[in-house]
């Protein structure tokens, strides 16, 4: 056991070469330099070792039957797991063509027969040195990948809770909406995926865009923290109550917008802004803010528009005055065109079995 863990950190060279004596020699002098030779005759039998075993570097010899070192070496370039293994050509041909479709087939070097034994020696011992160092260098690329994608996850999070306690305080404000902030997040996620496999949007969706709406459309009714309550001691009336209603929207993203302005890194906050704008606008655009229609209106928008109308119209079960999830679905589709993006309505049919209402 204990010569198995010593022999496992020599190098292992593959030899192959289907002439006996050039096996031979390179195995000698490889094992004069203290590593570990393994040997092959053909480019089958290589393979075969190399499936057991990986090894450090390849002497491949280019003229050989069946199939020949360039062949072999350009599948195993082709091979993920055996691409970085460097290769080094042997053969007593050594025309600058010859070494010219070695380079260009991925070999690191080219050693000529007959075989000197400095010369060999140099140049295993070269690519060897460099063959570590590049495993070194991918490792400390892996764990830093690894420590980098920790910390942008932590800061994520970090990021995400800011906008799920202020998505908290909305709720808490309205309570006739209990789940309606998670609904129309889910909805939202759910109306992004599907529409992601449509050619009208493939370009404009990302996995990105994904993450990103479900997250900030919690927050499309932030704006209701400045609208006075039904608990409040003085509670607007009438004309004045509705203009502060249409009004949320946009002192939404003025809330929003004060936010980013002190953590402007947080990634869910710009398009958090587009919803709270817009989430009131309508496609043929008597919706408000006003003077914006059509696809002017933030993508984003127009995915949470139709999700937060869903829920609304569906609204809680057994309350006096809500709609079955048909007769909303159906109020969606007379919709179309005029309140809400066609494109995005024809998605929501195909995927109505799939969402959430309260």
């Amino acid at each position: 056991m204990e010569n198995m863990g010593k022999s496992a950190k020599i190098p292992q060279i593959l030899i192959v070469d289907d002439v006996d004596t050039n096996l031979l020699i390179l195995e000698n002098i490889i094992e004069g330099m203290g590593y570990i030779p393994r040997c092959a005759a053909s480019a089958a039998e290589a393979a075969s070792l190399i499936s057991e075993c990986r090894p450090q570097l390849i002497l491949l010899d280019v003229f050989m039957p069946e199939m020949d070192g360039y062949e072999f070496c350009e599948r195993l370039k082709d091979n993920p797991l055996t691409r970085d293994i460097p290769v080094i050509f042997i053969s007593a041909a050594d025309s600058s063509e010859d070494k010219v479709r070695g380079f260009r087939l991925g070999a690191v070097d080219y050693i000529g027969k007959p075989f000197e034994v400095a010369e060999v020696t140099m140049r295993v011992n070269n690519h060897l040195k460099l063959y570590e160092m590049q495993q070194e260098l991918e490792m400390s690329n892996r764990r830093l990948h690894s420590v980098i994608s920790s910390q942008a996850r932590r800061i994520e999070d970090e990021q995400k809770n800011i906008l799920y306690a202020l998505a908290a305080l909305t709720e808490q404000r309205d309570s006739d909406t209990a789940d309606h902030m998670e609904n129309v997040a889910y909805n939202c996620r759910m109306l992004a995926q599907s529409l992601q496999f449509s050619p009208e949007f493939a370009e404009e969706i990302s996995e990105g865009f994904i993450n990103t709406i479900e997250v900030a459309s919690r927050l499309h009714d932030i704006g209701k923290l400045r609208v006075p309550s039904d608990e409040d001691e003085e509670v607007v009336q009438g004309a004045q109550e509705d203009r502060q209603i249409r009004h949320h929207a946009e002192q939404g993203a003025e809330i929003l917008e004060r936010v980013y302005q002190n953590t402007p890194e947080n990634s869910f906050l710009p398009m958090a802004i587009e919803i709270a704008r817009y989430h009131h606008a309508c496609w043929d655009g008597s919706g408000y803010p006003g003077g914006i229609s059509g696809k002017d209106i933030p993508l984003s928008a127009r995915i949470a528009i139709v999700a937060d109308n869903y829920d609304i119209l569906v609204g809680e079960e057994g309350r006096e005055g809500t709609c079955s999830p048909q007769e909303c679905i159906q109020m969606i589709k007379d919709g179309s065109g005029v309140f809400f993006d066609p494109d995005i309505v024809s998605v929501f049919v195909k995927i109505k079995n799939r969402l959430r209402h309260s």
